[in-house]
């Protein structure tokens, strides 16, 4: 079921993506500095057809208004009480102010009922201002040993 609304949200993405991108816009400025990200998430393997929770913590440096580097940490919350460990090396790109793209490798940890694997990390933030707190939607993908898709709700700061 994730699955399917992850499928229509990136429908609904693109086809708004390409309105947006035919109008014009003003440029946003955004001056450099830190941004803590934290983010709810669910993630659907789509191999084994299974659910995890996750949290997911971002701390990425602004360079200018649209470029970051940063480093993200996933918490995911397995079946049996078991733990996942996973950090990504990110590169943000912000070309609307309410879009970011996050991309980069992603590495799971090894623990007693995992073993090291190293995924492309995908993830795109819609967010909505109020002062220096954005929020919205994420959805994203991991592409390794196994596929997955996730998406949840983010809540991020700029310091």
């Amino acid at each position: 079921m994730l699955h399917r609304i992850i499928r229509v949200f990136y429908c609904f993405f693109f086809l708004n993506l390409t309105a947006i991108a035919q109008e014009e816009h003003e440029q946003f400025q955004k001056n450099p500095g830190l941004e803590l990200v934290v983010s709810g998430l669910s993630i659907y393997n789509t191999e084994t057809n299974h659910s995890d929770y996750a949290t997911e913590i971002h701390l990425t440096y602004w360079t200018t208004h649209q470029w970051a580097f940063g480093v993200g940490y996933t918490l995911v919350f397995e079946e049996e009480n078991n733990l996942g460990n996973e950090i990504a090396a990110l590169v943000s790109h912000k070309r609307w102010s309410f879009l970011t793209i996050n991309a980069g490798p992603s590495v799971l940890l090894p623990t007693s009922h995992n073993r090291t694997e190293i995924s492309a990390y995908l993830e795109t933030e819609f967010a909505f201002k109020i002062k220096n707190i954005h929020m919205g939607p994420t959805i994203g993908i991991l592409a390794g040993a196994e596929f997955r898709n996730f998406g949840g709700w983010h809540f991020s700061y700029e310091f």
